[in-house]
């Protein structure tokens, strides 16, 4: 969908966001999450990036309906992964509802230009949570916004593992409660990371160029090179930022030699 946008009208949309600067199958129950738990969580929380890392597509899991389907039936197309848990009184439910504010300003088109898949690392939890967090995190967006294009999914936890060690995610279980990094992480459409958001705040910016970047192995067009010229991703503050130095100066240059230019035909003129 990104190859048909013209680049100076995509350009335009992106200045306009706020914040720029900073599968089917038969419904079925599922089985008991506890008696699967045959693998242990690692004792770290910590978050080690696995940039170009391959998340396991085959990975079995459970939507909000109770159906079971394969990552790969999801994430066939840039996406945002979200881990979660669903019982969070704090974090994850400030991030989930953070993002669902900000999904009005991604200037793509949700369910074919990108996805969301936010998954439960509590083996414990239910389809009927997931469906629960759906239903109150889709409200809150407050425009239409189709439910096809944002999973919400349950799993086995050795399933879960094979995911949250693929992508450098470690949390802890600790009473009730889990300890765990505030991130989310970008694929392409075969699970490839490209990119990690961190911090329970999503900046639309960071996330529609994140999602772009995601989509470069997919339509290979010179995008992103025009993108990096105006914004450069700052690896400290990992967000994107507009690069005023390089633009106005581009713009200078262009302005003094469109002048000498003028001058030069200008003085061509005048000897004829």
């Amino acid at each position: 969908m990104l190859r048909h946008l013209p680049l100076p009208i995509l350009f335009i949309l992106l200045l306009a966001l706020p914040g720029w600067g900073q599968s089917p199958g038969e419904s079925q129950h599922p089985p008991n999450m506890q008696s699967m738990e045959t693998a242990e969580p690692p004792g770290k929380v910590t978050l080690e990036e696995q940039l170009g890392t391959l998340l396991p597509l085959d990975i079995p899991f459970y939507n909000s309906a109770g159906q079971q389907v394969q990552l790969r039936q999801l994430i066939d197309r840039p996406t945002l992964v979200v881990p979660v848990f669903y019982a969070c009184r704090n974090v994850c439910n400030f991030m989930l509802g953070g993002l669902a504010k900000i999904l009005p300003d991604i200037r793509l088109k949700a369910g074919e230009d990108y996805n969301i898949v936010t998954f439960s690392f509590d083996p414990s939890e239910t389809p009927e949570m997931a469906a629960h967090s759906k239903k109150t995190f889709l409200t809150a967006i407050q425009e239409p916004f189709p439910a096809e294009a944002w999973h919400f999914l349950t799993g086995a936890q050795q399933d879960i593992l094979q995911v949250t060690n693929a992508a450098g995610y470690y949390f802890k279980k600790q009473d009730d409660d889990f300890l765990h990094p505030i991130a989310a992480l970008v694929v392409t459409a075969d699970g490839k990371i490209v990119r990690y958001l961190t911090g329970q705040r999503f900046v639309p910016l960071d996330v529609t160029m994140a999602l772009i970047e995601a989509s470069e192995d997919r339509v290979g067009t010179p995008l992103r090179k025009a993108m990096e010229f105006c914004f450069s991703y700052d690896p400290q503050g990992r967000k994107y930022v507009f690069n005023l130095l390089r633009v106005s100066g581009t713009v200078i240059l262009l302005t003094l030699g469109s002048f000498l230019t003028y001058l030069i035909l200008s003085g061509r003129k005048k000897k004829q």
